[in-house]
């Protein structure tokens, strides 16, 4: 009997087996007829037939275009780039180059031509600038917090909500890296060391630091900190002479430390932060420096040298510098020259747009090269006179006039006297939340422009001054919400929702409507 069992146990094993190895035959198979139908698909495609990438999906895509010599700053949606969508308040000073742009709260900062740092609150439209004494440095992770390093050696933060902080910087800085969560590094040079340090504002002691020995003069090195310091997540990376550093702002560690042989005249990251590419004086090509293998593991070759680099916010393509107007397109999907196009270099073009077409200035024109082929696709004219910046952003959509509609309250039917309620028991009139619009008491008195909704008295009150329709200003109404006042700009209320959104829209400000008094 024991050896009937065993020998069944073992035909039952047998036979799983065999199952199991006939299921991963079949399956074989058939991965090899896929593979062979996708083959024979791909291959009788003829070239060209696959359509050409569009705009990935995620927020708006958005064009702020704003006069280089100063005004007021329009937002577009592209690609189409007629109507706009947006103007701010209060004009904005000639703009150099922009720092950071926050998707929480909507603030960009950047910087004028002259150095002075500015912010400008895409919601509300107001501009906020610092003048000061001259900067040697500008940074911001979120256009909220603007920190800027004066000739003098002194760290500035300017925010929004005010309480602005200062801070001794303990040795001559050259650079500063703005966190996410708060903290700031600073990079400078002492003799023949780069020292890399953070301090956490409002404190005056600095929290951590590392020291890295480098060759060449510390004049020039402190320069070429200054021209290549650019971060991506939590990696900080510079040139220092003819060193290629980065550190790991989180625990203050070096990540790289390459002598790469010539100066270091550019540095970019892609988004990920996994490759950075590096121009080198005298050297007609890119070093590619892999994060992972900490070296480098490649070469572009360019038709001349690059004196800048500009990454493509979505890592398809890197745009190269080049003498004159010339600009090399690098693949990054190959790793090599794509070709080359002519535009000036500024601050803000060339640059590459959502959908991968490349905006190059050539005169007092905008022009759009094909990203797959980089023939000119598309003139807008008079366009090179603004400063062009892309952002992704739904802070432009119309807001839902419910969202602001007044909570209405209705009476419960208890109204029983304390006698009658029973002992030990109170009775009362309780204001209960209520959608039956048939026993609501309304507040509906026809249709409310609203501007904004802000905690700020101040802010509400600086906006209101600037939006004036028909003669009429804007006020601010106060109200209370989970316990805090809640200050909206408002125009109305006016008999119809078409008059309503004719005011609205001649404000030229973001507005919603919304159905009674404020």
């Amino acid at each position: 009997m024991r050896r009937y069992c065993i020998w069944r146990r073992l035909r039952t094993g047998c036979g799983a087996v065999l199952r199991y190895v006939i299921g991963v035959r079949t399956l074989f198979a058939s991965a090899l007829v896929l593979l062979a139908c996708g083959c024979a698909d791909r291959s009788s495609r003829p070239p060209g037939a696959d359509a050409p990438p569009g705009i990935p999906a995620g927020p708006d895509p958005i064009v702020l275009r704003i006069p280089r010599e100063g005004g007021v700053v329009t937002a577009y949606a592209y690609p189409g780039l007629t109507a706009s969508l947006w103007r701010s308040s209060t004009r904005v000073p000639s703009i150099e180059r922009v720092v950071a742009f926050g998707e929480d709260d909507g603030y960009l900062a950047a910087v004028e031509t002259n150095g002075s740092p500015f912010r400008i609150d895409l919601r509300l439209g107001v501009v906020a600038t610092n003048r000061g004494e001259p900067l040697k440095a500008v940074s911001s992770s979120d256009g909220s917090a603007i920190y800027a390093l004066t000739t003098g050696g002194e760290v500035t933060r300017y925010t929004a909500s005010g309480g602005n902080w200062k801070f001794r910087a303990p040795l001559p800085a050259a650079a500063l890296f703005a966190q996410s969560e708060g903290a700031l590094i600073v990079a400078g040079v002492r003799g023949k060391r780069v020292v890399v340090w953070r301090v956490r504002p409002p404190g005056q002691t600095v929290a951590d630091s590392l020291s890295i020995a480098v060759g060449g003069d510390s004049a020039e090195v402190s320069t070429t900190i200054a021209a290549t310091a650019g971060s991506v997540g939590d990696r900080i990376f510079f040139g220092a002479n003819e060193s290629l550093l980065a550190v790991r702002s989180r625990d203050m560690g070096r990540a790289l430390a390459l002598d790469l042989g010539d100066p270091v005249r550019a540095i970019v990251a892609t988004p990920s932060g996994d490759r950075l590419f590096v121009a080198l004086a005298g050297q007609k090509s890119l070093r590619i420096v892999d994060r992972f293998a900490s070296a480098v593991t490649g070469k572009i070759a360019l038709p001349g040298q690059a004196s800048a680099l500009r990454m493509d916010p979505l890592g398809r393509v890197l745009l190269a510098r080049g003498g004159g107007d010339t600009v090399y397109v690098v693949s990054l999907a190959s790793d090599k020259l794509q070709g080359v196009v002519r535009s000036a270099w500024r601050g803000d073009l060339p640059l590459v747009l959502a959908d991968g077409a490349i905006a190059l200035a050539r005169g007092s024109d905008v022009v759009f090269a094909s990203g797959q082929t980089l023939a000119d696709a598309r003139t807008i004219s008079a366009g090179a006179h603004d400063f062009w910046y892309p952002i992704r952003w739904n802070g432009f959509r119309p807001r839902s006039a419910g969202l602001d509609k007044p909570v209405q309250f209705r009476v419960s039917g208890s109204t029983r006297s304390d006698s009658a309620a029973g002992a030990g028991s109170r009775a009362s009139a309780v204001a209960l939340p209520s959608a039956d619009s048939s026993s609501d008491t309304t507040m509906e008195a026809g249709f409310t422009v609203s501007f904004a909704a802000l905690l700020n008295e101040t802010q509400a009150r600086t906006l209101a001054t600037r939006i004036r329709v028909d003669g009429q200003m804007a006020r601010v109404t106060k109200n209370e919400r989970a316990g805090e006042w809640v200050y909206r700009v408002v125009l109305g209320p006016y008999s119809s929702r078409e008059q309503a959104d004719r005011v609205g829209q001649a404000s030229g400000q973001g507005y919603w409507v919304f159905r009674g008094a404020p």
